[in-house]
């Protein structure tokens, strides 16, 4: 008789835990659950309250007052990076995708997915080669982004994220690594291309997670949002605002302290240096002054009744066109399809492309070490060539 084998992969999430742990976790349900009702609370009581000041402030606006306009082409871009930590070497790679939105045109501008990609296999230098790969990751999504021939191009994240990206990956100080980030951002013109991207009204950056609170604190009295800090904006936006609108454009740097978040980010001479790394250095101190010169603003736009509020990024020059403006909120409105795809459709995709960077790394294991065997290796395999960690299965 075949006896089955028991299987070592969890049933739930949460199965290996120790009995002890989980219970200390779940005794704390009514806590968490009491703080979460006492802070949703406050808005369902004062939300009427909270909308009137808006209004009376101008600040709400309509997708419907804009000029009407044709629904424009969009696309969306993401990256993915993952390392590979074998006994003997990291191998890292990083990608960025480039997906078309939905569409009712018979043609399309890009005939599949548009990628680019970066692999090198290194020696163990820790959290150099993360950033390495990361900022390298970040220099693909930006070539990317700048080739699109779309109306609009949606950037994952932030404009801060390239930013944090390219300084972290600027600070490395293993001189081989240097050696290859200088090769990856000449190849990819990255100082222009950052300045681009950042410059382009088509470029539009959509914010998943966003815990400022901008807005609430300078537009809403402590009397009307009531005590404490409150809700984040995208939150208090996503339970004020009605279907199709959208908030005052405001800039980056609306108060002290966003300001901080990007002048704390500017970058000293780099030591030692090269023309590529320097030239990127430059291209965002650049970034870092157009912040601070208010030529980068923010919106949170509630496409559908049943949609949460998107902190949409945009530059000045659509703010003050309304035929601009229409058209980035109209082409966000027309991605955003379903209420169980919290983001505009070509960027989920992208997102879960990007992601699964990780599962083509462990494919590229699986096939170099293969072929080491095949080569009379299989010693440097068993030993060296392995992950470090023990795999699930």
């Amino acid at each position: 008789m075949r006896v089955a084998r028991p299987s070592l992969i969890p049933s739930h999430p949460y199965a290996d835990l120790p009995d002890e742990v989980l219970q200390k976790v779940l005794e704390r349900t009514a806590e968490v659950a009491d703080a979460v009702r006492g802070l949703f609370s406050r808005v369902s009581t004062g939300k009427e309250e909270m909308r009137d000041s808006l209004e009376a402030g101008g600040r709400v606006r309509r997708l419907g007052d804009l000029p009407p306009c044709a629904e424009p082409s969009l696309a969306a871009v993401d990256g993915g990076a993952a390392i590979e930590k074998s006994i003997g070497t990291d191998t890292a790679l990083a990608v960025a995708v480039g997906i078309e939105g939905l569409t009712d045109r018979p043609t399309a501008h890009w005939p599949g997915v548009q990628y680019a990609a970066w692999q090198k296999t290194l020696p163990h230098e820790g959290d150099d080669t993360s950033r390495t790969c990361r900022g390298i990751m970040t220099a693909l999504e930006l070539s990317v982004l700048r080739d699109a021939p779309h109306d609009i191009v949606l950037l994952d994240g932030s404009h801060l994220t390239p930013v944090i990206a390219l300084n972290a990956m600027l600070g490395v100080a293993q001189e081989g690594l240097r050696a290859e980030i200088a090769e990856a951002v000449e190849q990819h013109d990255t100082a222009r291309t950052l300045l681009d991207v950042m410059a382009s009204p088509r470029c539009v950056a959509v914010v998943k997670y966003d815990g400022s609170r901008d807005l609430s604190h300078t537009w809403l009295p402590p009397e009307v949002r009531g005590p404490g800090i409150g809700l984040d904006d995208r939150t208090l936006m996503s339970l004020l605002l009605e279907a199709g609108e959208y908030t005052e454009p405001q800039p980056l740097a609306l108060t002290q302290q966003s300001r901080s978040n990007w002048l704390t980010k500017q970058i000293d001479g780099l030591n030692p240096s090269d023309q590529a790394r320097e030239a990127v250095r430059v291209a965002l101190n650049e970034v870092i002054t157009r912040v601070r010169d208010d030529r980068l603003l923010f919106t949170y736009f509630k496409p559908h009744a049943w949609a949460p509020a998107f902190r949409l990024e945009i530059k000045p020059e659509v703010a003050a066109s309304p035929e601009r403006l229409a058209a980035v909120l109209l082409g966000i409105q027309s991605q955003v399809v379903s209420p169980e795809i919290r983001e505009p459709y070509p960027q989920w995709v992208a997102d879960r492309m990007a992601k699964s960077v990780g599962d083509a790394l462990l494919a590229l294991r699986t096939a170099v070490n293969f072929d080491l065997a095949d080569q009379g290796m299989e010693d440097y395999v068993a030993l060296v060539a392995h992950s470090y960690r023990t795999e699930e299965f």
